[in-house]
């Protein structure tokens, strides 16, 4: 039994890293409403996709976050709007004081959207944040890209992620799906991304 309360307490403290990253969203944004998902085509603000599973999505007008399993086991983190010198995640605007932080402005390359991505988990908390397999993708009839996550946290537990995104009108398009590599990144892996996939504007 005390073997399983400290597996428990090293999940939730595993995922405090990446609930800093969603919360600076609700920072600026302010709190959200529940509701459920049922496999199909859903609205995720101005985004639409195609969901093979159930979910609990908590939403604002800025951002959702979504979770099959409960916030410590697995998340999809969806923004449909990145706005020119806003910070990766929102939260915060770019100014004179904070310029050296994660912000997004148009036209940036595939690399440097890579990296912008990488620097605001590294910012949550995490550490060892390794992208991989960049690569273009085309989401409804725009150019965008997606690539692959490793990270750990500091007291070590091992996580994987999925990334997508696309330049829009408005800004930028993002979704992060992130789970603990054991068990819940690989039993989810291949839906999620076929999910991810599917996600187009619709503004």
């Amino acid at each position: 039994m005390a073997r399983m309360q400290g597996r428990r307490f090293d999940w939730r403290a595993a995922l405090t890293a990446c609930a800093i990253a969603m919360l600076l969203a609700s920072c600026a944004s302010g709190g959200g409403t529940t509701r459920h998902v049922v496999p199909g085509e859903m609205r995720a603000g101005k985004l639409v996709l195609n969901s093979e599973m159930e979910w609990t999505r908590a939403s604002t007008s800025r951002y959702q976050l979504w979770t099959m399993d409960g916030e410590l086991l697995n998340l999809l983190y969806l923004i449909h709007t990145v706005k020119e010198g806003d910070y990766i995640f929102l939260g915060q605007r770019e100014s004179k004081r904070r310029p050296d932080a994660p912000y997004y402005h148009r036209g940036m390359r595939e690399d440097e959207l890579r990296d912008l991505v990488s620097d605001g988990l590294l910012n949550a908390g995490f550490v060892g944040v390794s992208p991989d397999n960049l690569r273009p993708a085309t989401f409804g009839d725009r150019a965008g890209l997606r690539f692959d996550l490793a990270m750990q946290t500091a007291e070590g537990l091992q996580y994987q992620g999925m990334v997508a995104m696309f330049e829009h009108e408005k800004g930028l398009a993002l979704a992060i799906f992130i789970a603990p590599r054991e068990f819940y990144f690989p039993r989810d892996q291949a839906a999620v991304s076929r999910m991810l996939d599917t996600i187009r504007w619709q503004g």
